[in-house]
């Protein structure tokens, strides 16, 4: 068995959980045959926001991780307090592994337009979401989008299976 080597430049297309156009219904298992019954999947119907999302790589993965928890205190204090930046975590992942987007309208109804900017980290110069578009997500839909980067910037289970048969 092999480990399967992560494309950062490949992008998975998805649609958010809050998206009205995104709904779940019954439908047949096998539509020529309505005796096996009807199992709920998620649809996605017309006007959905599709967001093109990318893996991170390991750099960008370390310091998103390392950037996470704080620790405060003082030498010889007792006190010695654990920050958590989920959100600031869930920004960086937004801000690197979105790679653009679909059928994204603002308040009045015009379609947005996907814009970047440069950005080092760790001497490394990424291409990241412009603040502009970061302004436009709420903190739930940053939330949502983050962890499924997260998910894609990792090797599954199900893909070191498939490498092995392959």
């Amino acid at each position: 068995m092999a480990l399967i080597a992560l494309t950062v430049h490949d992008t998975v297309e998805y649609v958010s959980d809050l998206d009205p156009a995104k709904t779940k219904q019954f439908v047949p298992i096998d539509p020529s045959d309505p005796t096996k019954g009807e199992e709920e999947r998620e649809v996605i119907g017309e006007g959905a926001t599709v967001f093109l999302l990318r893996p991170l790589d390991v750099f960008l993965m370390g310091h998103i991780y390392d950037s996470a928890s704080v620790i405060s205190g003082k030498q010889g204090d007792d006190t010695v307090g654990i920050h958590t930046r989920v959100n600031q975590t869930n920004i960086d992942a937004v801000r690197h592994g979105l790679a653009g987007f679909r059928n994204f309208a603002d308040k009045y109804g015009n379609q947005v337009r996907f814009k970047t900017q440069k950005a080092v980290v760790n001497g490394r110069e990424y291409e990241v979401v412009h603040d502009d578009i970061m302004n436009m997500f709420g903190v739930r839909l940053i939330s949502e989008l983050a962890q499924k980067i997260k998910d894609i910037s990792e090797v599954s289970k199900e893909e070191e299976k498939n490498s092995a048969r392959a």
